[in-house]
């Protein structure tokens, strides 16, 4: 029974303090060593007082006299003479030091806690980023933008509170001792109404937990709500139903800002009784020892001091506590959500990819996502170096899917993918996919300046100046670059709101062009733009056919009519292969297509 009440003990007090050290190591030791020499600082200034008084009364009392030797041996020790001067210059010296130690207990706060944030949102970043593909298509967006930002404040606020807890536990740890050396029996009685203080505030601490973990899940549910309301902001704009929506998370603001309030309530609470408990408790203590074991007022004049400080220091943990549980659930979630990513982290080890000489293979590739049918069945199929090679067929028939595979997102689950006979999956895959070049129907465009979204940030100098404008003209950019007076550094706006589709099309071009890719896929880059804009996409396709292995996927049959071969893809499977005009005779299928369409 013991055994299980110090489990639960260790288990509430300090389950979090693994989770800091992992982050801090001997940082968070350090953090405690500077509050420890802090507290001890101003327990010795403070224990002056009664000798100082016993000084200038020309008195002494049992209790005192304790203090006063051990004082006076110190004294003796440093061959200091027992005057009030210098007992008050010793004393102000022992305050200096402990402003001293003050100061780099703060300072080193400071230190450790942006060290500790800056790991932590460093260590996000770095699951998210090595995520896999399918595990990213099925995770919450919301709770991703959540963790990053919300949930990484509010660590922060706890670890701010948690700390302080450390710290005024180390004081009190320093007050009591201070006071047991003084007065034992006195030092007990006040020990036990700390304890007896513990049980007033555990109600507040279990309802602190509870909001915690209520307030969390609902600002990862808030987060989800306001991207949909960003990404659909059109639809919900056109079809008057943005109202409806907007009622939707103005219940979800309200709802988060209750429980905010209630846990306002609780902090309110803690805080206003937090004094008159000191107090209750001094009052209860002194009367024990004056009535019941029948000391005096001076005798525990020392451990008044010292308790007085300790309760302050008991009561700001008792607060700090309070404050901490409000974000425990902030905790929990980062913890299980950094397991959830760790789990599925991409494995990218594997030798340099430096490109291919010769050809991509499908050797009887199938896939399936998880608990359901199979997209791709048995592809079996050759992509030659430099060719283009287009795929078609029915929405769900797997053309994303292959081309997913073929730029390592997705990973074959029966079959290989073989780049010049090499299993793609022995290269590194971050090697093997900066030389694929991805265009898609929804354009990438950065709000930064056209210079930057072509060379991605890479340095401007001469050689990059001059690679910049030579795939600019490539992609027929040059008329948009010269129009204005800032030239490459014109800033593009969000998503590249001063381009037309069109200009943002040959832009994505324009980046991959730059990367020296090998490998550009096209996956329904030109199905929302008009026939003209489609025209001049696909005349800066034409211009760098041969030079590339492009592989497009496209609904407008017109845009594949020069491709070098053809994949008509039925039910996941090869339905027909082959260029245009020989695909129209011998399949029925793309002939009805191309009939539907009247090219």
């Amino acid at each position: 029974m013991i055994k299980k009440k110090i489990i639960q003990f260790l288990k509430n007090y300090f389950e979090h303090l693994t989770f800091f050290y992992r982050y801090l190591k001997s940082k968070l030791f350090y953090v405690v060593l500077f509050s420890f020499f802090v507290s001890l600082l101003d327990a010795l200034s403070l224990s002056m007082f009664i000798p100082l008084f016993e000084l200038a009364s020309n008195t002494t009392n049992t209790a005192s006299t304790k203090l006063t030797s051990y004082f006076q041996s110190f004294l003796d020790f440093i061959n200091v003479t027992p005057t009030i001067n210098n007992i008050l210059l010793l004393m102000l010296l022992f305050f200096v030091l402990k402003a001293l130690f003050r100061f780099l207990d703060v300072y080193y706060r400071i230190l450790v806690n942006s060290f500790f944030i800056t790991k932590l949102r460093v260590e996000l970043l770095n699951l998210i980023s090595n995520l896999k593909y399918t595990k990213f298509i099925t995770t919450d967006l919301g709770t991703i933008q959540n963790s990053l930002t919300t949930e990484v404040v509010n660590i922060n606020s706890a670890y701010i509170h948690y700390i302080s807890v450390l710290q005024h536990s180390i004081f009190i740890f320093v007050y009591i001792s201070m006071s047991f050396w003084v007065n034992s029996k006195f030092t007990l009685i006040i020990i036990f109404g700390g304890l007896i203080s513990r049980f007033i505030f555990q109600r507040f601490y279990s309802q602190s937990k509870t909001l915690s973990f209520s307030i969390t899940n609902k600002n990862n549910a808030l987060s989800s709500l306001l991207m949909q309301q960003v990404n659909n902001f059109k639809y919900l704009k056109s079809t008057a139903t943005m109202l409806i929506y907007s009622n939707k998370l103005k219940e979800s603001i309200i709802d988060i800002e209750k429980n905010q309030i209630k846990m306002g309530k609780i902090s309110a609470r803690v805080l206003s009784i937090r004094e008159p408990i000191v107090v209750f408790f001094l009052v209860v203590a002194i009367f024990i020892q004056i009535n019941i074991i029948g000391g005096s007022l001076t005798a525990i004049l020392p451990s008044l001091l010292f308790f007085y400080r300790a309760f302050n220091s008991l009561m700001s943990v008792q607060l700090s506590w309070t404050a901490f549980l409000k974000y425990v659930g902030s905790i929990q979630h980062i913890v299980e959500f950094q397991k959830q990513l760790s789990k599925e982290t991409e494995t990218i080890a594997g030798k340099e990819f430096s490109g291919f000489s010769n050809q991509i293979e499908f050797n009887d590739v199938s896939f399936q996502f998880s608990n359901q049918n199979e997209v791709l069945t048995n592809i079996t199929y050759t992509v030659p170096k430099n060719t283009t090679i287009a795929i078609v067929g029915k929405s769900g028939s797997g053309k994303t899917t292959l081309v997913n595979l073929v730029s390592g997102l997705l990973l074959p689950k029966k079959g290989k993918i073989l780049i010049d006979t090499i299993d793609l999956n022995e290269y590194n895959l971050n090697s093997y996919r900066s030389k694929i070049g991805l265009i898609s129907q929804e354009t990438v465009v950065f709000n930064d300046t056209l210079f930057n979204n072509v060379t991605f940030w890479a340095e401007k100098n001469e050689k990059t100046l001059s690679k910049f404008n030579e795939v600019i003209d490539k992609v027929d950019l040059i008329d948009f670059l010269m129009r204005t007076d800032e030239k490459e550094d014109i800033i593009l706006g969000d998503n590249g709101v001063i381009m037309s589709g069109g200009q943002k099309q040959r832009l994505s071009i324009a980046r991959e062009l730059f990367k020296d890719t090998e490998l550009l896929i096209l996956d329904e880059a030109t199905s929302s733009l008009d026939s003209h804009t489609e025209k001049l996409i696909q005349e800066s396709i034409d211009r760098i056919k041969g030079s590339l292995t492009i592989i497009i996927i496209a609904h407008r049959l017109s845009t594949i009519k020069s491709a070098d071969s053809i994949l008509l893809l039925k039910n996941g499977k090869i339905d027909a292969s082959g260029n245009f005009k020989d695909l129209v005779q011998k399949s029925p299928t793309f002939a009805a297509m191309v009939a539907l369409q009247e090219i």
